[in-house]
């Protein structure tokens, strides 16, 4: 993936974060608390310029009360899936691609409503 399409995934993704956590009257300090982040990285997140984990993604998805997959922007090719089979080491065994992009597209927090 190119730099220019990879910090607009990330500037994305960062509007998300914000989107959700306003919605849930949420300071960057207190999200930062739940997920054991500083509120300069929450900021820094929410902005694309620092990037995140798959196991931070689970955090903040919980924190904010959302499906994980609600925070992935689209790609191109507007499929969530295929953003996470982005993540993962060139070579990943094809069943563990598999399994990431069911475990992310089917994660529901059993707080969040429909």
């Amino acid at each position: 993936m190119d730099k220019k399409l990879l910090d607009r995934l990330y500037r994305a993704f960062g509007n998300l974060v914000r989107q959700n956590r306003e919605n849930r009257d949420l300071t960057q300090e207190k999200l930062g608390q739940i997920i054991g982040l500083s509120r300069t990285s929450v900021t820094n997140i929410e902005k694309g310029r620092q990037h995140i984990a798959l196991h931070q993604l689970f955090a903040i998805a919980d924190a904010l009360q959302v499906n994980p997959a609600a925070l992935l922007p689209s790609t191109t090719d507007g499929s969530a899936a295929s953003w996470v089979a982005g993540k993962l080491p060139p070579g990943t065994d094809k069943h563990l691609t598999e399994w990431a992009e069911k475990l992310v597209g089917g994660y529901t927090s059993e707080t969040e409503q429909s």
